[in-house]
């Protein structure tokens, strides 16, 4: 109707696949500021706590009130601390193990003990902890604060949480990549999805349409053929017979494309001839001398759908032919077996204009040509006819502008357990 817009259904989704990345991408940058906020804060207050302890330290073991308010703090203290002598050696510790005991070392150890070479058991496994601390985070002294004199050191690490908290941005972008590969994903495959719909509608709408007129024309042929009198009018009708059935044929192909076709054992190197034949027989239509060479070696058979695969065959070389732009172009197919991946290679090369690498990359997305005139459907409904109904590979194995092309197609040579209806 006029005047109305109909929103699109891709750019839609696209939109708000944009959108939900800014937000979830807000919301990880908010997110790492309050964590790095965290640690910022924790950090300070642990240093806090630390030179709380060195500086109560010495007059609690003198005043009992300040002893009092000593043990109430360290009581409440969620970091790993410990506190050594003035030789090094721990005397009291907290959060760093539940099997590291202070209670568990007793006086004449601990009085004994040297930091370079303590005795093996809780002391030496304490020394280790506060080794690692200090490698980490600067100790603070505790220092006498009127002589001045020196009465041990506390070491302190980061509490267990802010431990954690460290990984929460790395999680949350890890999260975010996953979030824009799964959008991406889902995105690309509807559009694959519409455009591969789109596609198979109108190759089955093709057949339809061309079903009617055909079965009309089949009626008149054979009209034609009872009343033929004359031996070149025969010849005539026989003629176009071949071109209604190859009509026919092409009808036929057209609706199995979106349908699963049905596999048979067939000796594919026959099947390759045929397709050649075929083109050979419209050789003398182009206006430049054309030659097509075969190579074929010793091929299995293999499960294909004969019409189908003819008609990837024929694309190739029509590509092929078409895009011969010297007075003599050459040709070659060669189907081959490759025991090794059990695979039936065919490959068709040519000396044609070939094409430059940014065609190259586009020459299977379907509506490119270069050819004016051409629908960009040959090649694309071929690699369609390989790789989904036979379960092989269609590919451009290499060209360049002025010196030809190399289309390659493989298909197993074993019978594949998806295998068609």
């Amino acid at each position: 109707m006029p005047g109305i817009r109909f929103a699109n259904p891709v750019r839609t989704r696209t939109y708000a696949f944009i959108g939900a990345m800014i937000l979830v991408l807000g919301i990880f940058l908010y997110t790492y500021s309050l964590v790095r906020s965290f640690e910022r804060q924790t950090e300070i207050l642990t240093m806090v706590f630390a030179k709380f302890c060195a500086a109560a330290t010495y007059p609690a073991t003198q005043d009992e009130e300040v002893r009092l308010i000593f043990n109430e703090v360290i009581k409440d203290i969620h970091f790993p601390i410990v506190i050594t002598d003035p030789r090094g050696v721990p005397y009291t510790w907290k959060n760093i193990g539940d099997h590291l005991d202070p209670d568990d070392v007793s006086w004449e150890v601990f009085a004994s003990a040297s930091p370079t070479s303590p005795p093996p058991g809780v002391i030496s496994e304490v020394i280790a902890v506060v080794r690692r601390m200090d490698s980490k985070r600067r100790p603070v002294l505790m220092l006498d604060q009127v002589s001045g004199r020196f009465l041990g050191t506390v070491h302190y690490a980061r509490p267990a949480i802010t431990g954690g908290l460290k990984w929460l941005p790395f999680a949350a972008g890890a999260l975010l990549v996953l979030f824009f590969v799964m959008g991406y994903l889902g995105i690309r495959s509807f559009i694959v999805g519409e455009r591969r719909s789109i596609w198979i509608g109108m190759a089955k709408e093709t057949a339809h349409q061309l079903g009617t007129p055909l079965s009309s024309l089949m009626g008149w042929l054979q009209l034609l053929k009872e009343r033929c009198a004359d031996d070149r009018m025969r010849e005539t009708v026989r003629e176009m017979e071949k071109d209604i059935l190859r009509l026919s044929k092409i009808s036929s192909r057209f609706g199995k494309v979106g349908s699963r076709p049905r596999l048979d054992r067939e000796d594919v190197v026959e099947i390759v001839r045929n397709a050649v034949d075929y083109q050979k027989r419209r050789l003398p239509s182009l206006s430049r001398e054309v030659e097509i060479k075969e190579h074929f070696g010793n091929v299995p058979k293999a499960d294909v759908n004969v019409d189908l695969l003819v008609w990837a065959i024929e694309n190739l070389l029509k590509n092929a032919l078409d895009a011969m732009d010297k007075p003599r172009g050459i040709v070659e197919i060669r189907a081959i077996y490759i025991p090794r991946r059990q695979i039936i290679s065919i490959e068709v090369e040519d000396n044609g204009r070939g094409m430059d690498q940014k065609s190259a990359k586009k020459v299977f997305e379907p509506g490119y040509t270069t050819r004016r005139g051409g629908w960009g459907l040959g090649l694309p409904l071929a690699r369609r006819v390989i790789e989904e109904y036979h379960y092989g590979k269609l590919s451009l194995l290499r060209t360049s502008p002025g010196k030809g092309s190399l289309f390659v197609m493989e298909i197993p040579a074993v019978k594949h357990t998806g295998g068609g209806a």
